[in-house]
């Protein structure tokens, strides 16, 4: 997996996001979303399913680009102290 090093913090919550996103995007939740879409059609003038899809879709993407600027492992320059000191 990841060569027996811990996950940090920001990993971990990047993951749980991630996690998280995926389940509120697919059955049994997306089923109990669209009941309530059914008997809602619109919300705030939007479609309701769609508003619920846009926003985990865009939290999962924002995660994402947050997770990229701050985890060290996928800054895109090595960090050669660490390698030195391997």
């Amino acid at each position: 997996m990841n060569g027996g090093r811990i996950m940090k913090k920001s990993e971990k919550i990047f993951a749980a996001i991630c996690i998280i996103g995926l389940l509120m995007v697919n059955p049994p939740i997306l089923n109990v979303v669209n009941s309530y879409a059914k008997a809602n059609p619109l919300t705030a003038g939007w479609p309701t399913l769609w508003i619920w899809l846009e926003f985990w879709y865009t939290a999962v993407i924002a995660s994402f680009l947050i997770a990229v600027v701050k985890i060290k492992n996928w800054q895109k320059e090595p960090n050669f102290k660490e390698v030195k000191d391997k």
